[in-house]
């Protein structure tokens, strides 16, 4: 049998690693707690942020008619858009449908450009009205100054692409103005 005294010092001895353990398991909990805390505080300022960004495209969207051109010879050899760049170099769209991950030139109607208070190169978001497409577009060139309508002219590669597409409704948003969330 072994003595009191080492009974004694083992029963100290395994109640100090008890300790030990349940303050390092303490101490990994906190951690664990603060980390998770810190990723809420930072997933609920990003939702914040989103809310603002929705709230701003519901409240700035202007609903527009997007109507399909294409280059023809009618706008001679080298035609630029009203900010200069080379309308022939530009980006136009290929087919019927407008693509994702390019950011279209576009043209608005002196209505649309005082509706989303757009300056040239601004960027606009065109919006289907079902809500399902989004398409990032720069405000490249004017329409006709005699156009009465809110109108977003989007330019096409092919006149015969450009006529498949014709005329639609979309809503469009300026996210270049100043009040604008997006220019963070």
């Amino acid at each position: 049998m072994a003595p009191s005294g080492d009974l004694q010092a083992l029963d100290i001895r395994i109640k100090v690693e008890a300790d030990v353990y349940g303050m390092r398991r303490v101490h990994q909990l906190t951690q664990q707690l603060q980390q998770a805390q810190a990723e809420l505080a930072q997933t609920t300022s990003q939702l914040q942020d989103a809310n603002r960004k929705l709230a701003f495209l519901e409240a700035s969207k202007a609903r527009v008619q997007v109507t399909a051109y294409a280059l023809t010879d009618d706008f001679g050899p080298d035609p630029v858009f009203s900010n200069n760049t080379p309308a022939r170099e530009a980006y136009a769209v290929p087919k019927h449908t407008l693509p994702g991950g390019k950011v279209l030139n576009i043209a608005l109607s002196p209505v649309a450009e005082r509706k989303l208070h757009a300056n040239l190169n601004d960027t606009i978001v065109l919006v289907s009205r079902n809500r399902r497409n989004q398409h990032l577009a720069r405000f490249v060139d004017r329409t006709a100054q005699t156009e009465t309508r809110p109108v977003v002219d989007i330019l096409f590669a092919d006149a015969h692409q450009a006529r498949i597409w014709g005329r639609q409704t979309y809503y469009a948003v300026n996210i270049s103005r100043a009040d604008s969330p997006f220019r963070d």
